[in-house]
């Protein structure tokens, strides 16, 4: 038994096959349903019952993807999609959504909850408040380094499941927009198109920037095992059998090369175990983008990770692998059994098989009959019950005890063995299954309204204008100082940029209280140790006072503000705690969890529809007074698409360490925005064009809507909040209404 788990991907059942031969401790895949590889074959209900069972029989566990985001219609029969899994013995369960994971929690007890890299975890906040609602295992975003990880797992003791071997995204899984945004499918539910891979020209440099290589940890491997995770994850759920075979095995041969270096690795280190460089060749051959990296593990970024020129897979010949055809793909693994049979005139045939654990059945067939002529001989049996074929067990060894002189039809021999097989590995399979779970399921969704969301007034809803630079505040002001918006509550959100300077606080004061603004920080999405490092910097007790709330994209980021006010004494309950888009809550369950986790507004999801937004809207609304929640709706604003630990700048021999707006282009000429965060060092990228709503805005039900200003100067945001608030109309030249209508599949 390994010490870190080897986990492997299977897209159907012949991938499947391929995990268990080549030696995968505990290998994820997706139903038909739920899976963030929507593209790839999946497996039917009965094939996954049928690998929950067929793995256990080898000590292999497995874990079902449902890391997508999911809506509300959905999680009712989520429950019912689960079900026959749970009852088969399923291992583990990967989640994004967080109403998801709050279902499955309460209707499956015992089953184990393991929270997706799309959750966007990089800190040990997030992973402690897990832990504590019940998760058992994390798998952290990829940009993180091993120190990260070890200190996540030094403060949590939380499971780490850490990829180490694959295909990379650009930005933060969970985090990305632009697929769903430019071709309607999205990310977020399996169906990336895979944006990043495009040409894009940046600089005057037209190329790949946003194509990273494909991860190969083997010659870091060492310092991956030593830094004490549980689980190594390999990628490739839309790959073939020779790719999943033959990286589990490459990667399976030096785990157990470590393991056995046991207890002597002070006199034989684990790094003294040198790679073949024959094994590096193969994993370059199967199936890899271009060239390899090891990823984010030593490094925080670099052009060097970058497949700028050639973005293309390549494969080497099937030839090549012939190995791999003949060791995992030709003959399944099976388990080895012992057979005794008994074959004694005038009581039924019996078969009695064994494991080598000592579990035993014994199975019964027709009377045996003395031979009327030719008697079947001891050989003749034993080679007729060896005939196992594809099977999941073997024979090693065969005995018979047997009257002189009987005769066994050939047909007798073939049904006892099969039904003793089948009955053994049912017996097996067993020991995993569970009962049914109480019906809890009935209960969640009994008060289930279909009411329609009432409108609510224009002018009774607040105000929430998001600002990134000190242009844009002057901007709202001058339109506030021509605009009377008397009697609506209009909020400042800045981001920690802004609030960097002490000369820029003090502006800020000032025009909050001459104009009787409410300010709110929004804190880094993506919240990394440095994120926190540097918010413990800039904000201090006088600024946490200051604040009336504070915006959160991640758990993360959620926690350490709550943890943060608490030390300085002050109520998180006194702050209005708002969750950004990126935290996500498409459904009733993720919005009451959020709420049970300190959230006081949440953000609409930037992927619904209007009517799917309302129909969830309507639920919120039913809260009792006491539990009200507030939301938010964006109504004017640039998309963020990707958010990246990478550096397009960078890439392209242009960084500078400074923080500034650039632009790339894409195929059809658009110029998207790029701002570049270096106290960070994190890329976010926009949309060429806002979502503006502003020929719907007035019957959007909502409690504060939310106008996103990041690229536009002082003249353009009048310009915007005249066309939504005051008299002067205003359409922009180039505008999208986003998901608003149709939504995303």
């Amino acid at each position: 038994m390994r010490t870190v788990e080897l986990l492997s991907p299977a897209g159907d059942m012949d991938c499947f096959m391929a995990a268990v031969n080549a030696g995968a401790d505990a290998i994820y895949l997706g139903g038909e349903a739920y899976g963030a590889r929507a593209y790839a074959s999946n497996f039917t209900g009965e094939e996954i019952c049928y690998a929950i069972r067929y793995a256990h029989l080898f000590g292999i566990k497995i874990y079902l993807t449902v890391n997508t985001l999911i809506k509300e219609q959905e999680l009712s029969v989520l429950a019912d999609f689960l079900m026959p899994f749970y009852e088969a013995g399923l291992d583990g369960v990967i989640v994004q959504d967080f109403g998801a994971l709050s279902l499955i929690k309460k209707v499956f007890p015992g089953l184990s909850l393991h929270a997706s890299t799309q959750m966007c975890i990089t800190g040990s906040y997030g992973a402690a408040l897990l832990k504590e609602y019940g998760v058992s295992r994390i798998v952290p975003a990829r940009e993180l380094s091993i120190e990260e990880l070890v200190r996540i797992k030094d403060k949590t003791g939380i499971e780490i499941e850490t990829f180490i071997h694959g295909a990379m995204c650009y930005c933060y899984s969970g985090q990305c927009l632009f697929s769903s945004f430019l071709g309607g499918r999205s990310g977020n539910r399996g169906r990336c198109a895979g944006p990043c891979r495009l040409p894009y020209e940046a600089f005057g440099h037209k190329g790949y920037p946003l194509s990273l290589k494909d991860m190969c940890t083997l010659p870091i491997l060492p310092k991956l095992v030593s830094s004490g995770m549980d689980s190594f994850k390999i990628e490739g759920r839309m790959k073939n059998p020779y790719y999943v075979a033959g990286v589990t095995a490459i990667y399976g041969k030096y785990l157990d090369l470590y393991e056995n270096c046991g207890e002597n690795r002070e006199a034989m280190p684990i790094e003294s175990v040198k790679i073949d460089p024959k094994d590096l060749q193969l994993l370059r051959d199967l199936y890899v983008r271009t060239e390899l990296e090891n990823g984010y593990y030593e490094r925080h970024n670099g052009k060097e990770m970058i497949t700028f020129d050639k973005p293309g897979y390549v494969t080497g010949d099937e030839k090549e692998f012939e190995w791999i055809k003949k060791c995992f793909l030709d003959k399944n693994r099976q388990l080895p059994i012992t057979g005794k049979l008994f074959a004694k005139e005038g009581y039924p045939l019996a078969l009695e098989i064994q494991t080598e654990k000592g579990i035993c059945l014994k199975a019964e067939g027709k009377i045996v009959e003395k031979a009327v002529n030719r008697p079947v001989t001891e050989d003749e049996m034993i080679r007729q019950l060896e005939k196992t074929g594809n099977t999941p067990f073997h024979f090693m060894d065969i005995s018979v005890i047997m009257s002189k002189d009987v005769f066994i039809p050939i047909k007798d021999l073939n049904a006892l063995r099969r039904d003793a097989l089948d009955a053994f590995f049912s017996l097996l399979a067993g020991e995993y299954e569970r009962s049914k779970t109480d019906g809890k399921i009935g209960q969640l969704f009994q008060a289930e309204s279909h009411a329609v969301a009432k409108q609510a007034k224009a002018g009774d809803r607040a105000l929430a204008i998001h600002i990134l630079f000190m242009e844009q505040l002057y901007g709202i002001l001058d339109f506030l100082d021509r605009v009377n918006l008397s009697g609506r509550e209009v909020n400042l959100v800045i981001s920690t940029s802004l609030w960097e300077e002490c000369e820029q606080r003090e502006r800020i004061k000032k025009c909050c209280a001459s104009h009787k603004l409410s300010c709110h920080l929004s804190l880094p999405r993506v919240f990394r140790e440095r994120a926190a490092a540097y918010c413990d910097e800039l904000l201090h007790d006088e600024d946490l006072a200051f604040f009336h709330g504070f915006y959160c994209g991640s758990l993360d980021a959620l926690c350490y503000i709550k943890e943060k006010l608490a030390n300085s004494g002050i109520l998180p309950e006194t702050k209005t705690l708002s969750g950004d888009f990126s935290l996500y809550a498409a459904n009733y369950e993720a919005v009451c969890l959020l709420k049970e986790w300190g959230l006081s507004r949440i953000t609409a999801p930037y992927e619904l529809s209007e009517k799917e937004w309302h129909a969830l809207y309507d639920k919120i609304r039913q809260l009792p007074d006491t539990e009200e929640l507030q939301s938010e709706y964006l109504i004017y604003g640039h998309i963020p698409f990707m958010q990246s630990a990478n550096c397009i700048k960078k890439t392209c021999d242009r960084c500078n360490h400074t923080s500034d707006i650039f632009y790339i282009k894409d195929r059809m000429g658009k110029n998207l925005p790029v701002i570049n965060d270096c106290r960070l060092c994190e890329n976010t990228i926009y949309n060429s064009v806002p979502v503006s709503l502003h020929a719907e805005w007035k019957r959007i039900c909502c409690d504060t809507l939310k106008i996103s200003f990041t690229i536009e100067n002082k003249k353009q945001v009048n310009a915007v909040l005249d066309g939504f608030l005051g008299s002067r109309p205003h359409i922009p030249a180039d505008f999208t209404k986003g998901h608003y209508k149709k939504g995303i599949l």
